[in-house]
């Protein structure tokens, strides 16, 4: 899975004009630190697995939001919750169960 790959785009500004690329266009353009930008995005997801991996392993849930701004959480099962977040006291109220263990969005990586 990759996270940047099918939607990425990437706006230039070159003579007044606007240009959209695709990812498979420009993955392997040289950053100035010498990376490619495919090499950023396979770290980037590397991290993004590194995160929810480490914060199951304490047996804590990972929030995610999808494109509307719903907020979901990743459980150390595998399974996700749609949930709301209670801002004064910082609480999940969980709404319905989204995926089930095994199922979830990232539940690939604890296979």
């Amino acid at each position: 899975m990759r996270f940047f790959a099918v939607s990425f785009f990437l706006i230039t500004f070159a003579e007044n004009k606007m240009h959209m690329c695709r990812y498979e266009d420009i993955e392997g353009w040289k950053l100035s630190n010498g990376k490619t930008i495919k090499e950023i995005n396979n770290a980037v997801h590397d991290e993004v697995e590194k995160i929810y991996l480490d914060a199951w392993a304490k047996g804590v849930s990972v929030p995610y939001f999808d494109t509307k701004g719903n907020i979901f959480l990743a459980n150390p099962d595998g399974s996700d919750d749609a949930v709301v977040l209670n801002r004064k006291d910082r609480s999940y109220t969980i709404l319905y169960r989204v995926a089930e263990p095994g199922k979830g969005k990232m539940a690939y990586l604890i296979k």
